[in-house]
């Protein structure tokens, strides 16, 4: 492992593609071997036959670059590469096989059999690098040290096992011995154990004493976590114990990047997110299974239609096939929202900024009539950025237009489609819109769902209209009601 790590980038990508092309190409004969019952005897794999596996693992794991992932921190994305390029390499190997023959020699189970070999086999390569490389890793560190200095956390989110990587990385005489948290207790975040609750901080310091790793110091690893409140106690029993507390932001200087009045803000947010209405947390709930499943049902619908537009972007437009530009979600919490590229690039080719009606492709205007272009953002409503239905995801620059700056409009997720571009859309001003908005979070349920989702057909093909009873309803609700204070 340590001559790999030593050799140059595309000398260690050479390798790992290698080992994935021959790991592949076993898996072949291994297919065919268990789809048999384990037995040898009817085998009858030409080395051509192997050739063409190799060669069509080559290409399909290059194309999806699963070469690049040999982990030493895995996500969910890299897993679901290495399931794709699994099964991407099965339909390809079995279309050459049709191709040849019509598969008469290729039994219905092998090709599935073929996939999930493909896919445990280079998910133990990379699982077992990662185990190996953390474990040498932290072994180094201890090494290094002469004089440790035990360190509690507060807090086990995602925070924590940034914590715990950048302790082991930057300093590695704090090691962390212990982590306190309402939930999960019994947990190990990176070798790490959840040893009590957060009320638990002096009988957790006295536990680690006697085991001779009584805490150096405390950090606080997610003030969001925690809450002010309990932030005080901890800090109160930390200073009669006499051990230092730390925040882990403030260690980081991250909290001043915090924008004005978010420090603030922060802990109340976070607290109205977790409180949905009560009499519709139901709905809610149903809607966002709802969601997930008929954006999943719909995408895979429209991926032909889905595709042929890309490969027409790709064509008159160039790369890249997909926008993506910030917007604000639910709690105004930033994302990625998808789309496909409409216009050309802000620049001239003498460095000067284009306006947006020169920009503008006639293929743009077409996808943006027919909406082909938001399809992309049924990935948005499956990952839960966005749902079908609800107000549509502002930039930054628009949310300023409002008079609360979009916080009652984020209340809930934006959606693909809304009350307001079904009554007017583009048409419509930034208070209409607003109103509309505000009138559909406090009638929103599954039947006006399904009206908009009707109404949104009924647009593309007819065109934005303004609907004059529904925004003078909705106006003269905006002036009558309470403003919203809680979020779902």
């Amino acid at each position: 492992m340590r001559v790999l790590d030593d050799l140059p980038g595309w000398m260690r990508g050479a390798l790992v593609r290698c080992c994935d092309v021959t790991l592949a190409s076993l898996a072949w004969p291994l297919a065919f071997w268990i789809r048999g019952d384990f037995n040898a005897s009817p085998l009858n794999i030409s080395w051509i036959e192997l050739l063409f596996v190799a060669c069509a693992a080559a290409v399909v794991f290059s194309f999806l670059g699963v070469h690049r992932i040999m982990w030493r921190f895995a996500t969910v994305g890299d897993l679901v590469r290495v399931a794709v390029g699994a099964l991407m390499l099965a339909a390809v190997v079995t279309a050459i096989a049709f191709t040849v023959d019509r598969g008469v020699e290729l039994p219905r189970a092998v090709p599935f059999v073929f996939a999930l070999l493909v896919f445990v086999a280079l998910f133990a390569v990379r699982a077992t690098w990662m185990v190996r490389t953390r474990a040498r890793t932290a072994a180094q560190a201890v090494d290094r040290c002469s004089e440790l200095r035990p360190i509690l956390l507060i807090g086990a989110g995602e925070e924590a096992v940034l914590a715990i990587r950048v302790l082991r990385s930057f300093a590695p005489a704090a090691v962390p011995v212990g982590i306190l948290d309402d939930e999960g207790v019994g947990r190990v975040l990176e070798g790490v154990p959840v040893i009590g609750r957060l009320d638990e901080l002096r009988a957790a310091i006295a536990r680690l004493a006697v085991r001779g790793v009584r805490p150096a110091r405390i950090l606080v690893t997610s003030q969001k976590r925690v809450g002010e409140e309990v932030l005080q106690r901890l800090a109160r029993i930390a200073y009669a114990e006499r051990i230092p507390l730390d925040r882990f932001e403030q260690l980081l200087r991250l909290d001043c990047y915090l924008v004005l009045g978010e420090r603030a803000s922060l802990s109340a947010t976070a607290h109205a997110r977790r409180e949905p209405i009560a009499d519709r947390r139901l709905y809610f709930a149903v809607k966002r299974a709802l969601d997930a499943t008929l954006a999943a049902g719909a995408l895979l619908f429209v991926a032909p239609l889905l595709g042929l537009a890309m490969l027409l972007v790709r064509l008159w437009l160039g790369p890249p096939v997909i926008f993506r530009q910030l917007r604000r979600g639910r709690g105004l919490v930033p994302f990625e929202l998808l789309k496909l590229r409409t216009m050309h690039d802000p620049l001239a080719p003498d460095g000067s900024l284009l306006r947006d009606e020169e920009r503008m492709h006639p293929l743009g205007r077409w996808l943006r009539r027919l909406r082909i272009d938001e399809l992309p953002q049924l990935w948005n409503v499956i990952r839960g950025d966005m749902a079908l239905v609800g107000p549509r995801p502002l930039l930054d620059r628009e949310l300023l237009e409002l008079p609360d700056r979009g916080r009652a409009r984020a209340l809930i997720r934006p959606g693909l489609t809304g009350w307001a571009q079904v009554n007017g859309g583009q048409l419509l001003s930034v208070r209409e819109k607003e109103a509309l908005d505000l009138w559909y979070i406090r009638h929103a349920s599954l039947a006006l769902d399904l009206k908009i989702l009707w109404l949104t057909a009924v647009m593309i093909v007819r065109g934005e209209r303004v609907n004059g009873a529904e925004v003078a309803r909705a106006l003269a609700e905006r002036g009558a009601e309470p403003a919203l204070g809680v979020m779902a």
